[in-house]
């Protein structure tokens, strides 16, 4: 059973929903939810750019409000229960059980995917996100600037601690852009900044989305005696790429093959095989650590780093994922 605390699958949408090529892998959707991006331009904060491609790698940009429909409809096939407008209250043990409060429901497993600020995490004392970024995204309608390429913008005046965005979606063109937790996300501005390059001006804001993004990596404590976080509950985003769709496929199948493995078979605590399977990312930490510590995009400018270390750069950011 799937409790879900909005009203209506993408009620209220708090993801860019790009889908990487592993991603795709794990879990293929239908092609007319989704357009394949296969290049990738990363731009200096002088607009200066580098384009990046690599044969077999793609993105998939999303209609993602249609997508989350299509997996609750394909969640309904598999024969789970999805009540909607149920949100989490709390859990109480009862012998083998734990009972939902307000919901009536009574489980022998609890999984909290409740996204970065946990209430499951929360009611049961696991660990919680203290690390994030804020994103904000605009859509408008489809723009023939933005090509076939998902435009990445260094800009450390609008989007310190991330970047800026651009992603020709399906039926759409989505902007964005992603700070630090403590600074004022203003896309306004960084669209104007980037105008001459798309050509939003005069253009509407047809739709509106944007979210938390932890980025400290997997929780410590992040399960307990049959209660288990995945997903950005459990801190499974890259602190680099803050990409969260991957790990939440690969690791919420992982999760439940293991719970069911646990209840009807006795097996190992499903939490410490998840984690034994997760890397530890020690790379992308240190990454992230320069990128919020050291002035990468002042180095960008003045010339030390030529356009060849740039794109080698990019694509091990783009390109090279732990699996």
């Amino acid at each position: 059973m799937v409790l879900e605390r909005q009203s209506e699958p993408g009620d209220r949408i708090h993801t860019t929903g790009i889908l990487v090529k592993e991603a795709w892998e794990e879990w293929a959707v239908p092609s007319h939810l989704v357009r394949k991006i296969s290049r990738v331009r990363v731009y200096t904060p002088s607009h200066r750019f580098v384009e990046l491609e690599r044969e077999s790698y793609f993105f998939m940009a999303t209609d993602t409000v249609r997508l989350m429909r299509h997996l609750v409809h394909e969640t309904r096939r598999a024969g789970a229960e999805v009540r909607f407008g149920e949100k989490y209250q709390g859990v109480t043990p009862e012998g083998v059980h734990l009972s939902l409060a307000g919901s009536g429901v009574r489980c022998r497993y609890l999984v909290g995917a409740d996204g970065a600020r946990s209430r499951v995490a929360a009611s049961v004392g696991l660990d919680r996100n203290h690390r994030f970024l804020k994103g904000v995204e605009w859509e408008f309608e489809p723009l023939s600037g933005a090509g076939d390429c998902l435009h990445c913008f260094i800009d450390p005046e609008c989007a310190r601690g991330y970047i800026g965005w651009v992603v020709p979606g399906v039926r759409t063109t989505q902007v964005g852009m992603a700070v630090h937790r403590k600074d004022r996300a203003d896309l306004a501005k960084f669209v104007r900044r980037i105008d001459g390059l798309f050509g939003f001006s005069g253009r509407p804001v047809l739709g509106k989305r944007g979210g938390v993004i932890p980025i400290g990596g997997l929780l410590g404590n992040f399960h307990a005696d049959r209660v288990l976080l995945i997903g950005d509950a459990a801190g499974m985003v890259s602190p680099l790429t803050a990409g969260g769709i991957h790990n939440a496929y690969r690791y919420g199948r992982l999760a439940a093959d293991a719970v069911a493995d646990h209840l009807e078979a006795g097996g190992p605590d499903p939490g410490e095989v998840v984690r034994r399977a997760y890397p530890r990312l020690l790379l992308k930490h240190a990454a992230r650590w320069s990128y919020d510590r050291l002035p990468v995009a002042r180095v960008l400018e003045t010339g030390l780093v030529t356009r060849n270390l740039l794109r080698s750069v990019g694509e091990r950011v783009f390109f090279d994922r732990v699996r």
